[in-house]
């Protein structure tokens, strides 16, 4: 049995402050426990997020495995009780019972050091739970009140799996719907994306319909009814409908419960939540990364260095990569460096080797070819590029950050490696190391900013790397990447290009639309004359290694264009893009609540459209919203028969002026 040692994360959601009946609702959405949730017990290493479902709720969940007697603990964070008598719980838990009977499951509760049990069964069989409790104990009414559930083994031939999921404490009124969260992330690679949201019944009645809207800014308001069974403390995720399609910008994204039942609930406190939403201009190219932790004194740790080298050779200049090695088990890797520490106690990170993958934990194994890919194909938001040389033992950096979305309180790491050591080989058998981090710049805490869309940003660095383990200066790496330090969700990430004459990219591009032209124009670079330049409109590369300075593109019969001009310099060496987009876009006003029926769905060669007014012509987009094709309705039918399968949308402009849009899959048989 592997050990694993659950790690703390902030999760941050943007959004309004509010009151409410919901005082914990935890469904453990990542990889990560939640700020101020800890673990205890004889047993607390035995405690893990796992991407799994037996306790019915959605992935993640939380694993314990019990071998042995005693009692353990899942903490929350405190929460203030002050004027409550009494508080519902409820969770999900499933017991995979090998051997034994008699595990005791409780809800125990302190406002100081002393636990109060307000609830416990004795099960005599394993299986899937669902527990709803009042607790009344005495620390009902106190400002500082923490929740545990705990379990306790009184037999140990008990040899058990335990999961728990979808954990709420909350004041039960007559008919209430509280909405939790809004299932947007906050920065979109795509112009048009689903609108979801978390809602929990915190009633005693259950929940039949519910009617919900949301707005971004003052654009059109979207309402729909949902007639979707939510019983009581039980939780639902929807998703709208009619996705948003937005012109780049940022928003302020508003959904509301409107109606519960066909009435308003009993607590509208809880009935509304806003978040910032960020649409990038488009979107940007990502590149996966490897966070590897390993050590020369780890006995298993060459399984998993000759599985990632493997992997990297079938997957060259797909990722970037760095590896930290650990001073455990005795005597260590002589490598180990203090950074190599933080990023350990950041992830936490107690057993070696272990892998992450864009902050995702791999474990002990390479990742499959189609779960990388899926990350590599993911869009992102920001391009990373920049150069780096050496002088002696001088390393100089310049690295940019080019954001097509905005985020604020991000962190961007930079990151010196060894392409290849040998002087660190100790006891394990391995002779050679690859991406051996050196020294993070200007150390593992980051560099926080906040990136806004359009506007470059830069990091310069010159560092004495003598003081460092580097065996060959002219072996080195420069790995840069953007991530969320509390949720650790990494956004993009690169290798920078080694070049003492750094690709500046173009300078003062302009982009006007007149009738169906598009005329793009920019400057070189002020610092040096690119060999030539990289030219797209919207994601489609339309010229390699133009010369010159100024592009016309013809037959744009669009609303929104958006122009990326890249340099191009010896080498295959490039810039990052400059950016500039046409005034003319689509705007969500124009996009009616009501839903277009497209069918079937997933649909082969035709599909259905049914529209209540004469609707002339059709639209179908991709999932970036680029138009792919135009066509007339015959009959209500559109062939799709040359569409590549996928996602895309299908959009009519009915005699009215009103667009509606509707998400269909395309799947030749």
């Amino acid at each position: 049995m592997k050990r694993y040692l659950l790690t703390l994360a902030l999760v941050c959601f943007a959004f309004i402050a509010r009151s409410g009946n919901v005082f914990i609702f935890e469904q453990f959405d990542n990889s990560y426990l939640p700020t101020g949730w800890s673990v205890n017990g004889s047993q607390a290493d035995y405690w893990q997020l796992m991407e799994t479902n037996h306790a019915g709720g959605t992935p993640y969940e939380v694993e314990f495995y019990c071998n042995i007697n005693g009692t353990w603990r899942l903490t929350t964070n405190a929460v203030d009780l002050t004027g409550v008598e009494s508080v519902d719980f409820s969770f999900k838990h499933f017991y995979d019972q090998s051997m034994g009977v008699n595990l005791t499951v409780g809800i125990a509760t302190k406002s100081g050091n002393e636990w109060h049990s307000g609830w416990s069964q004795t099960y005599t069989s394993g299986g899937q739970y669902q527990v709803n409790a009042t607790i009344a104990t005495e620390d009902m009414g106190k400002p500082n009140v923490s929740f545990c559930i705990y379990f306790t083994n009184s037999n140990d031939m008990n040899f058990s799996y335990i999961y728990i999921d979808d954990i709420s404490v909350f004041i039960e009124q007559d008919l209430d719907l509280d909405l939790q969260d809004i299932n947007v992330d906050e920065a979109q690679a795509n112009r048009i994306f689903d609108v979801g949201m978390r809602l929990f019944n915190t009633g005693n009645n259950d929940v039949t319909s519910v009617e919900c809207s949301y707005q971004f800014n003052d654009n059109q308001v979207v309402t729909q009814t949902f007639n979707e069974n939510i019983p009581s403390g039980t939780f639902k995720n929807l998703t709208f409908d009619v996705p948003a399609n937005l012109i780049p910008d940022d928003y302020n994204l508003t959904i509301n419960i409107n109606k519960v039942n066909g009435v308003v609930d009993n607590d509208i406190s809880n009935n509304s939540m806003t978040k910032k939403v960020s649409v990038a201009c488009v979107p940007a190219s990502r590149k996966p990364l490897f966070e590897h932790f390993s050590a020369s004194s780890c006995g298993t740790c060459p399984v998993l260095s000759e599985a990632m080298d493997n992997f990297c050779n079938n997957n060259p200049g797909t990722f970037t990569y760095v590896k930290y090695m650990m001073n455990w088990p005795p005597p260590g890797d002589p490598y180990y460096t203090q950074d190599g520490n933080i990023r350990k106690t950041y992830y936490g990170v107690n057993q070696i080797p272990w892998l992450f993958m864009d902050s995702y934990a791999c474990g002990v194994n390479a990742p499959s070819q189609s779960l990388f890919n899926e990350h590599l194909n993911e869009s992102a938001t920001m391009e990373v590029g920049g150069s780096y040389y050496t002088d002696g033992n001088i390393i100089h950096i310049n690295a940019e950050i080019m954001p097509f979305a905005s985020l604020d309180d991000v962190r961007v790491y930079v990151s010196v490696n060894e392409k290849v050591t040998y002087n660190n080989a100790t006891t394990n058998g391995e002779t050679s190391f690859h991406h051996v981090m050196m020294k993070m710049l200007p150390n593992a805490q980051g560099n926080t900013m906040s990136l806004h869309a359009g506007q470059l940003e830069r990091l310069t660095f010159d560092y004495d790397m003598s003081s460092t383990h580097v065996e060959e200066m002219n072996d080195l790496e420069v790995a840069v990447w953007i991530q969320r330090h509390e949720t650790k969700r990494v956004y993009n990430s690169r290798f920078l290009f080694e070049t003492e004459n750094h690709p500046y990219r173009p300078e003062n591009l302009t982009v006007e639309k007149t009738g169906n032209i598009i005329q793009a124009s920019w400057e070189a670079p002020s610092q040096v004359t690119p060999l030539g330049y990289n030219i797209w409109l919207n994601e489609d590369l339309i010229v390699e290694n133009f010369n010159g300075t100024n592009y016309n593109f013809n037959g744009a019969d669009g609303d929104y264009y958006c122009v990326q001009v890249q340099a191009v310099y010896p080498n295959n060496i490039v810039s990052v893009k400059a950016v500039a987009t046409t005034n003319e876009h689509w705007a969500i006003g124009e996009v009616d609540g009501e839903r277009l029926s497209v069918y079937p769905n997933p649909a082969d060669d035709v599909i259905h459209v049914e529209t209540s007014s004469e609707t002339s012509q059709i639209s179908i987009m991709n999932l970036h919203g680029n138009l792919i094709k135009t066509c007339f309705l015959n009959n209500n039918h559109v062939n799709v028969g040359d569409l590549p399968n996928g996602v895309y949308f299908v959009e009519i402009k009915e005699n009215n002026g009103v667009r509606k849009i509707a998400r269909v899959i395309i799947n030749h048989k």
